[in-house]
Formats: structure tokens, C-alpha cells, sequence
């Protein structure tokens, strides 16, 4: 224990296309060529996890939790004896790179994660909300590339940067089976940033997340081109795009004093039920002195998640245009507010046929509007009963908008740091495709 010393079979492709296993030098990959990991979704939990194969010569593969707002990777290294792992030193570069404040010391067995004179980084459970200095390691760990339809080869990534986690930081995790997280955030040491580093790609990252645990969802590191079957068509062609925003002040559990936040906002400018504009305080929408407020995109919250004072005329609304399609309102199933017979709503390529909510966003020259509809907005609560995939987050909330999985699910999102554009298509629902797929992994 470490103290304080001071301070699948078908990969939505066409063919089947073996692996190449040799260790190959990073930064060779080909033109239009980027780094791919399988996203899962946990069923019971809703959350969603990839895997990583680490270590050298011994080598252990990793289900770690997906948190888009996370800084950094930390896996359980209580089992972990790959003989590649090395800590990084206190007060060194990577020490520095990781955003390392503490030194740590080991009084028992050496061991990863139980070292002496090691960087200390905090990691934090977003579940638990559990927070602890952790020892900074490095190992290597490995990444296919893929074309966009084919994954080609399997690469070594020297040096990737995580901590050890202990036995309280990971208890907190959902599901029995996941032992990290992997953060994606805007720091020199989340994973999508590591990945770009070291391949000489461009900071950039794409999420295809699944609806189903049967099966898998993609994300891309580096860029396009990205293919969807049965459809032949390149899809970031077909992007409405928006600006990423900075929250001026952190909203991460530790960080410098007057730091601004890494994680993923967006500016909505008012929301529309059936293109009716839902009546709300507007200036809940962005961000106070306090850095209160605005739209943040979450991997964590399995639904959306609104401030009271937008939630509560968000539903009156939603069920006065449901009620208009003779869709009848039942007893609400916690912790939704507003659910439905689902026998009186009819079906859409999307979905469930009920009113559509767009987020109306700023764009380049136009409005952009991220539209909420069918599936994306619904879920079976019990037998017979559907209810708004929407949560009430009460009246003094640290974001007033949380864009949650549920949401999130059935289309491609584009992360593109370079320019701090958030790119997006609509469901691919309505192009009778799903990011959920058979792949060979």
C-alpha cells in the first residue's frame, strides 16, 4: 500500500481480415489510416467500457469504464505483474505531464502500483466519488489501426502513462468485471490524447456507442474515414458540427486554482418540442462567475440530466404534444417524471413515435440542432410502460444540462481538440443502421 511522503466475428465490414501481431515502430501508420478500441455497453449498470491489452512480455487485458470527462487512465494493478511496468519517478517529466502533485512510498512488497520515491496522481470514482493519490506507471499497451472498414494491423504504444488503483477505488466501479477507467478528456494524458501523441495523429477521437450489450460500438483515434453498412457513404461528410466550449472554471475533482475545465461542453440556445421552443430562465445556459451552468456531454449519466427549472416545463410540454398523439400518461417509475402506455404509442424507424425534443446549438454560419427522437428518447421502465429517458437534477445543480449515454447512443460523435469542434450525425436509426456490430477483436 502506498502512503504519503511528502507533499466479435464481423466487424461492420466486409471481410475478415487477420491481425498482424508483430510489435511495429508507432508514427508508421498509413494515410487515412487511425487507431480503433471497441466500446461495449454494461447492461445492468448502463455504462459503457473498453478494453485494453497492456504489458510487455506478460500481457493483461483491462475492461476499463469510459468517461469522457476523466483526465486520466488508472486500471486495478493488484494483479497486475507485467515485468515492462516502470513508475515514474516523483517530481520528473511525467510526473509533471501527469499533473503529479504528491510523492509516494511503498511499506510493503514492491510491486505495481507500490513503489518507492513514485509520482502520485489523483484519480477519482465518479460512482463512489471516491478520490486517491495513486502511483504513475508506464507500460506498453497495444492498439489496432483500422481504414474505417477493416481493422489492419496490431501496434505496440511504449511508454502509455496510468495509475495503480486500490482496492477502494475500485470497489466503487459498476459491474463485476471492469477494473479502470479510461479518461478522454483535454489532457496530455487521457487516452485519445496519449494515442494521437504517439502515432502522430490528429487530436481527434470518435464515439459510435452501441445500444445493446450483445454486441459493439467503436471509437476511433486520430480521424476518419469512418464507414457505416449497409450504406456505402463516408460519414463525416454528412456532420452538422458545433463549437466545444471551455467552462471557465474547472469541474473536475482536483485542479489548479482559476484552471479552466477538460471536460465536453456545448452551447445550446434554447430547446424545441415538435419546433415549439420550451419557455425556461435562458441564462441557465451558460456558465456564472462560478462556472455554473451550460451543457456538458457525459458518458457517465446513463440519461439526461436537467436543472428544475428546465426539466419541469421540458415535461408539461413533452406531454401536452404526446397527449395530442393520443398518447396516454400513466403513473411515473422512478426516477423518471414522465411515462406513457407504451400500447398507445405507435412505431418509428426511430422508434418509439413520440414527439421529438431538439437541442438547438450554435453552428458556423446556422443553427444546429441535436434531435432527441424515438429510441434516443424513451425507455421500457416496466411491461407496458415507456417513459421520457429524462432526469429531474434538482434546482441547484453544478451543470444545467447533462447530456447522458442514452442520448448519446446510434450515432457518431466527433471530438476534434485541433479545433474544438464537436461533430455529430443524426441517429443512424433513420439510415437503418445501429453502432452496435458483431466484430472481430
Amino acid at each position: 500500500m502506498a502512503t504519503f511522503k511528502s507533499h466479435a466475428t464481423f466487424f461492420f465490414f466486409f471481410s475478415i481480415v487477420a491481425f498482424s501481431c508483430a510489435a511495429l515502430e508507432p508514427n508508421k501508420l498509413t494515410k487515412n489510416t487511425a487507431i480503433y478500441f471497441p466500446i461495449r455497453k454494461n447492461q445492468t449498470s448502463l455504462q459503457y467500457y473498453t478494453t485494453i491489452n497492456m504489458g510487455n512480455q506478460t500481457k493483461v487485458n483491462v475492461d476499463a469504464l469510459l468517461d469522457l470527462g476523466a483526465q486520466s487512465v488508472w486500471i486495478d494493478c493488484r494483479s497486475y505483474l507485467s515485468t515492462s511496468y516502470k513508475r515514474a519517478p516523483c517530481g520528473s517529466n511525467e510526473c509533471k505531464k501527469a499533473m503529479g502533485s504528491v510523492c509516494l512510498d511503498c511499506n510493503s512488497t514492491p510491486r505495481p502500483g507500490c513503489s518507492n520515491d513514485a509520482c502520485g496522481v489523483y484519480a477519482f470514482n465518479p460512482y463512489s466519488e471516491y478520490l486517491i493519490a495513486q502511483e504513475l506507471g508506464e507500460d506498453t499497451i497495444r492498439a489496432s489501426s483500422t481504414d474505417g472498414r477493416h481493422v489492419l494491423a496490431e501496434y505496440d504504444v511504449p511508454k502509455f502513462q496510468f495509475s495503480c488503483a486500490d482496492a477502494d477505488i475500485i470497489q466503487g466501479l459498476p459491474g463485476d468485471h471492469t477494473k479502470g477507467l479510461v479518461g478522454l478528456a483535454r489532457t496530455q494524458v487521457s487516452l485519445a490524447s496519449q494515442i494521437s501523441s504517439s502515432f502522430n495523429l490528429p487530436p481527434k477521437f470518435v464515439l459510435c456507442i452501441p445500444s445493446s450489450s450483445e454486441s459493439i460500438g467503436d471509437m476511433y483515434i486520430g480521424g476518419g474515414p469512418y464507414y457505416m453498412p449497409p450504406t456505402i457513404g463516408e460519414k463525416s461528410l454528412s456532420f452538422a458540427r458545433t463549437p466545444l466550449v471551455v467552462n471557465p472554471i474547472s469541474t473536475a475533482p482536483v485542479s489548479s486554482e482559476g484552471s479552466p475545465s477538460d471536460e465536453y461542453f456545448i452551447s445550446v440556445k434554447h430547446i424545441e418540442i415538435n419546433g415549439k421552443q420550451v419557455s425556461f430562465n435562458p441564462s441557465l445556459l451558460s456558465f456564472d462567475k462560478n462556472g455554473v451552468g451550460g451543457t456538458k456531454i457525459s458518458t457517465i449519466a446513463p440519461y439526461t440530466i436537467l436543472h428544475a427549472s428546465i426539466y419541469e416545463p421540458l415535461v408539461k410540454d413533452f406531454v401536452k404534444e404526446a397527449t395530442l398523439k393520443t398518447i396516454k400518461r400513466v403513473t411515473s417509475v422512478t426516477p423518471f417524471g414522465a411515462c406513457f402506455d407504451s400500447k398507445t404509442i405507435s412505431k418509428s424507424i426511430t422508434g418509439p413515435a413520440v414527439p421529438d425534443i431538439d437541442l438547438v446549438l450554435e453552428g458556423n454560419t446556422i443553427s444546429e440542432k441535436f434531435t432527441l427522437s424515438g429510441s434516443n428518447l424513451m425507455v421500457e421502465a416496466k411491461k407496458n410502460v415507456m417513459c421520457l429517458a429524462i432526469v429531474d437534477g434538482g434546482s441547484e445543480p453544478r451543470t444545467s444540462i447533462v447530456l447522458g449515454g442514452h442520448q448519446l447512443e446510434n450515432r457518431f460523435l466527433e471530438f476534434d481538440l485541433s479545433t474544438s469542434i464537436l461533430g455529430f450525425t443524426p441517429s443512424l436509426l433513420l439510415s437503418k443502421q445501429i453502432c452496435s456490430h458483431s466484430r472481430l477483436i
